[in-house]
């Protein structure tokens, strides 16, 4: 389907009747086109996924599986806590703040 947007085309307008046929050819020609020859139905669309595109879709569907928190380093924190083993490294923590708060 033809479409003038004013000021973004040198082409001449075109009426309504015009249009319709130019429409109506390129829907008979498109029609040839995608039917098949057995009785006349439409092809089916069919996608090939690269082998990087099915590497990263299986890789999405691996993360899709992992848990959103690793529980067994938490019950490691906990226990650590408990055992009073557990050190936070200070200066590390404080840079790691600084360089949050750079970011806002």
């Amino acid at each position: 389907m033809a479409i003038h947007l004013t000021g973004l085309s040198n082409q001449s307008t075109i009426n309504k009747s015009e249009r319709s046929q130019k429409d109506d050819a390129t829907v008979s020609t498109t029609e040839k086109q995608s039917s098949v020859k057995n009785g006349g139905t439409l092809a089916e669309d069919t996608v090939k996924l690269s082998g990087t595109a099915q590497t990263l879709q299986n890789q999405h569907s691996k993360i899709g599986n992992l848990p959103d928190v690793d529980m067994e380093k938490v019950e490691q924190i906990k226990s650590a806590i408990a055992a009073g083993e557990y050190k936070i490294d200070t200066q590390k923590l404080a840079n790691n703040m600084a360089s949050m708060d750079s970011l806002f």
